[in-house]
C-alpha cells in the first residue's frame, strides 16, 4: 500500500503540489491525470523518495518513503526520461539495475522485451524514444518491484505497444499484488486501466475516486417544458452549468446527483433524460479545459495566404 498524506512540495517560493492525500491499495493501478506542469511528476518524485516534502509524507506499507533504502529496493520509478548507463545495450542496462534490485528476474525482462519486439542486445543510444520507453518498462518489470511508479506512461508507444503494456500491468498486479501508480495527461490512455484516479489541477487534487464511481458525482440532464423557461427555475438545484433554449434546459449537475435529479423531476418538465459523463468530460469540467471555439476561429482572422 502507498499512502500519500498531506503532501506539499515547494521549489523556493513556488508551490508545485499542495496538501495531496491519496491511498493506493495493493493489487491496484492508480492513475494521476492532469495537464503538463500540474505537478504529476513532482508527486511521483516525492513518492519515490527523490524529493522530500515540505509538509506531509509518503508511506510504503507504513514506512516513510524518503531516505529509506530498504523500501526503495522494492520500488521502481520509471521516469519520462529514464537514465541508462552510457554506451550500454538494453541487456547491459538491465544488468546495471539488477545490482540494485535483489529480486531482478532476467527471464521476465527478456520476455517483456520479446513481447515488445525489442532486441535486448541493441545499444540504447540507437533506440528511438518509444523503444527507450519499452526498454525501461522491460527493466521495470524485471526488477519485480512491490511498488511501481510510471511517469507519462504511454508516451512514445504506438497503439499496439500501448495495449501490450496495459495487459502487462493488469497481469502484473494480479500476479504480484503490487501497488502501481501511473501518470498521464491523456485520460483515454488510463481510463480503462485504473481502479482509481486522481485529477490534479492548480497544485491540488480536485477529484479522487474509483473510476466506477465517477457517475455518482456528475450527470447531464436534459429537460423539455411546455412553456418558456429561464435559469431562475433551477435556483434550488446544485448544478455546474445550465444551457437554455426557449423551452429546453441542459444542466450539468454534481454532488449528490440522485438528490439533484429528484429536484429537477419536481419542476414540471414534460420530459427529462439523464446522461452519464465520460471521464474526459469530467476532466474538462474540473480543469475548465473546454475549448473556446470563438477564440480559436479568431486566431487567423487577418491572415491571408
Amino acid at each position: 500500500m502507498i499512502e500519500i498524506k498531506g503532501v506539499t512540495k515547494k521549489y523556493g517560493d513556488y508551490t508545485a503540489i499542495e496538501n495531496v492525500n491519496v491511498t493506493v491499495d495493493d493489487s491496484s493501478v492508480f492513475g494521476i491525470a492532469g495537464f503538463n506542469g500540474c505537478g504529476k511528476t513532482t508527486l511521483l518524485n516525492v513518492c519515490a523518495g527523490v524529493f522530500k516534502a515540505e509538509e506531509g509524507a509518503v508511506f510504503l506499507d507504513g514506512a516513510d518513503a524518503f531516505d529509506n533504502s530498504k523500501e526503495r529496493k522494492e520500488l521502481f520509478y520509471l521516469t519520462d526520461d529514464t537514465w541508462f548507463p552510457v554506451k550500454s545495450s538494453v541487456k547491459g542496462s538491465a544488468k546495471y539495475y539488477s545490482e540494485y534490485f535483489p529480486n531482478f528476474d532476467f527471464e521476465v525482462f527478456q520476455e517483456v522485451c520479446d513481447l515488445f519486439g525489442l532486441n535486448s542486445k541493441s545499444n540504447i543510444k540507437s533506440l528511438s524514444k518509444g523503444m527507450k520507453k519499452q526498454a525501461g518498462l522491460a527493466i521495470a518489470f524485471g526488477a519485480s518491484p512491490k511498488y511501481l511508479l510510471i511517469d507519462e506512461t504511454f508516451d512514445g508507444l504506438d497503439p499496439h505497444k500501448r495495449e501490450i503494456l496495459r495487459k502487462l500491468l493488469l497481469e502484473y498486479i494480479n500476479t504480484t499484488g503490487a501497488s502501481v501508480i501511473i501518470s498521464s495527461h491523456n485520460l483515454a490512455d488510463i481510463s480503462d486501466l485504473c481502479d482509481h484516479i486522481a485529477i490534479i489541477n492548480g497544485k491540488s487534487v480536485i477529484l479522487n475516486c474509483a473510476i466506477e464511481d465517477i457517475s455518482e458525482h456528475y450527470r447531464k440532464v436534459y429537460l423539455t417544458f411546455e412553456n418558456s423557461v429561464n435559469e431562475e427555475l433551477f435556483k434550488g438545484v446544485n448544478y455546474r452549468k445550465c444551457e437554455l433554449t426557449e423551452r429546453t434546459a441542459t444542466l450539468l449537475i454534481c454532488g449528490d446527483v440522485e438528490k439533484e435529479t429528484e429536484k429537477l423531476g419536481n419542476l414540471g418538465a414534460d420530459s427529462i433524460k439523464t446522461e452519464l459523463l465520460t471521464l474526459e468530460e469530467v476532466f474538462s469540467e474540473e480543469t475548465e479545459a473546454i475549448t473556446d471555439d470563438g477564440k480559436i476561429k479568431s486566431v487567423f482572422r487577418k491572415k491571408k495566404i
